[in-house]
C-alpha cells in the first residue's frame, strides 16, 4: 500500500516544511533542556544555513569545497563594513553582502570548476586562503588584521527593532526556513536532477549533450550565495568579525557539520551542525578535553557511519518500521498489493 505522503508530494511537503517550521521554533526551549542557551540556537541555525548550502554543492553535485570560508568571510566583513560607514538597517546591509558573494562565487567557480576531485578542493582551498592573507596584513587597515573589524552597531530591522536576544533568534529563524524551503524546491527541481546526474557521471551527461559547465556554476553560486546569507547573519549576530572568518579551519567546521550529520540529505549537515556547535560550547566548558571527544566523534561517524547521524536514522526506522512493512506486504500479498 502507498503512503498517501509518497504519493502526494505537494501534502508530503508540507508536512515536512511544517516538521521543520516546529524544529526551529521548539530550539530554543530544546537546548536549554540539555544545558545550552538562546544565543547558541541562534548560531546552530547560522552555521546550518551554511551548511545547507554546503551541501547542494557536495551531496548532490559531488564537488568538496574546502574553500567555503570565502563565501563566509567576505559577506561577513561587507555586511559589517555597511553597518559601520553606511547604515545599521539589515536589510540592505545583506543585500549587498550576497551580490558580493555572489559575484565572488561566479568568479571562483569559473577559476576552480575546470578541475575535478582533490585539484578542485586545493585549488579553492588555495583561494580562500590568498584572501584570509589579504586580510590578515595587507588589507588590515580595511579588515582590522588580527584585531578582526569591531566598532559594528547593533543592527535594526524595520527602522527600530534592534536584532539581539529574541528578536535576533526570531529573523535569523525565517531567513533560515525560506533558505531550507527554497534548497527543497532546488533539488527537486530539474536543475537539481542535473546535479545529481553530474554527481554520479558527468562525462556520460556531457556525451548526451548537456552542458554541464552551467550546471557545475549554478550549484556553485547558489552554494556560494548560501553562504554569504550566513556569513551575513553572523555578523548581525556578533557585530565583529575576526579574520579567522576566512581562515580554512572555518570551511573544514562546515565539512565535519555535513560529514557528522549526513552528505547529500540538506537536514543531515543542519543536524551536524547543531551537534558540533553544542560540543563547542557547552561540552567544552564541562570537559576539558572536549577537541578530543569531538575528534572521536567524528572518527566514529567516518569508519562506521559513513552516511552520517541521517543514516543512522534511516537504519533505524527501516529496523523498526520495515519488519511491520513486510508484515503488511506478506499479508497483503493474497489481494495484489505490494508494500512501498
Amino acid at each position: 500500500m502507498i503512503s498517501p505522503l509518497r504519493a502526494v508530494s505537494a501534502g508530503r511537503e508540507a508536512v515536512v516544511m511544517l516538521l521543520t517550521a516546529a524544529a526551529i521554533i521548539a530550539l530554543p526551549w530544546f537546548l536549554e533542556l540539555i544545558g545550552g542557551y538562546r544565543d547558541l540556537a541562534t548560531m546552530i541555525l547560522i552555521w546550518g544555513l551554511f551548511a545547507l548550502g554546503f551541501d547542494i554543492l557536495l551531496g548532490f553535485t559531488g564537488f568538496l569545497s574546502f574553500g567555503h570560508a570565502a563565501f563566509w568571510g567576505v559577506s561577513a566583513y561587507a555586511t559589517g563594513f555597511y553597518l559601520l560607514h553606511v547604515g545599521d538597517t539589515v536589510l540592505p546591509a545583506m543585500l549587498m553582502a550576497v551580490v558580493i558573494s555572489t559575484v565572488l562565487a561566479l568568479a571562483l567557480g569559473y577559476l576552480t570548476l575546470r578541475r575535478h576531485g582533490i585539484y578542485f578542493a586545493i585549488l579553492t582551498l588555495a583561494f580562500a586562503e590568498m584572501l584570509y592573507f589579504l586580510g590578515l596584513s595587507p588589507l588590515k587597515g580595511i579588515t582590522g588584521g588580527e584585531n578582526g573589524l569591531t566598532g559594528i552597531p547593533t543592527p535594526v530591522l524595520l527602522g527600530s527593532l534592534d536584532l539581539t536576544g529574541e528578536v535576533m533568534y526570531w529573523f535569523t529563524a525565517v531567513v533560515v526556513f525560506i533558505g531550507v524551503y527554497v534548497a527543497r524546491r532546488i533539488v527537486r527541481s530539474p536543475h537539481g536532477l542535473m546535479f545529481r546526474a553530474i554527481k554520479s557521471n558527468e562525462t556520460r551527461l556531457a556525451f548526451t549533450g548537456v552542458n554541464t559547465w552551467k550546471y557545475k556554476m549554478m550549484a556553485f553560486a547558489i552554494s556560494g550565495i548560501y553562504g554569504g546569507v550566513a556569513g551575513s547573519l553572523f555578523t548581525v549576530h556578533q557585530t565583529y568579525v575576526g579574520v579567522n572568518s576566512l581562515h580554512w579551519t572555518t570551511s573544514g567546521e562546515v565539512v565535519m557539520m555535513s560529514v557528522i550529520g549526513g552528505v547529500g540529505t540538506l537536514f543531515g549537515p543542519m543536524l551536524g551542525a547543531g551537534i558540533l556547535l553544542y560540543l563547542e560550547n557547552v561540552l567544552s566548558a564541562a570537559l576539558a578535553e572536549w577537541e578530543l571527544v569531538l575528534g572521536l566523534i567524528f572518527m566514529g561517524f567516518v569508519i562506521f557511519l559513513p552516511g552520517g547521524l541521517v543514516e543512522g536514522l534511516r537504519r533505524l526506522y527501516n529496523l523498526v518500521f520495515g519488519r511491520r512493512g513486510e508484515a503488511h506486504g506478506e499479508a497483503a500479498a493474497p489481494a495484489g498489493e505490494q508494500a512501498d
